[in-house]
């Protein structure tokens, strides 16, 4: 199963948030047997108390195996990691990050103000 979310900017709903995500994503696991891959916009770098949070229960994936660039905002002065993909810890993380051919980067400012995450993951 995947999932995608898109984090609170202030702290405690942030927190919240994730706890209620990692739940929703808990019960529909055991609910058809499937292991579980989110992703998503998480307006918190590692370390914080939301990526803590999912980093325990999920692997981060760029953390596990990197692979391209690390800093995913801003699309235009990237210093930040904020943006994320969390397998379960079942699938084999191949490789994960920002894909840095040149040809990409000049469009990442067109389409958004984040740079991709790109996840090579291997099903058992």
């Amino acid at each position: 199963m995947a999932a995608s979310t898109h984090l609170d900017l202030a702290d405690d709903p942030r927190l919240a948030h994730t706890g209620q995500v990692i739940a929703l994503l808990d019960r529909a696991s055991r609910r058809h047997g499937a292991p579980v891959v989110l992703t998503g916009d998480i307006n918190e770098e590692p370390g914080g108390p939301s990526w803590t949070r999912l980093a325990e229960r999920f692997q981060d994936a760029y953390a596990v195996a990197p692979q391209g660039q690390e800093w995913t905002f801003s699309a235009n002065n990237p210093r930040k990691r904020i943006d994320g993909v969390f397998p379960d810890a079942g699938i084999e993380v191949v490789g994960c990050g920002v894909p840095g051919d040149a040809a990409l980067t000049a469009d990442y400012v067109l389409a958004t103000d984040h740079r991709p995450v790109v996840a090579d993951l291997r099903l058992p």
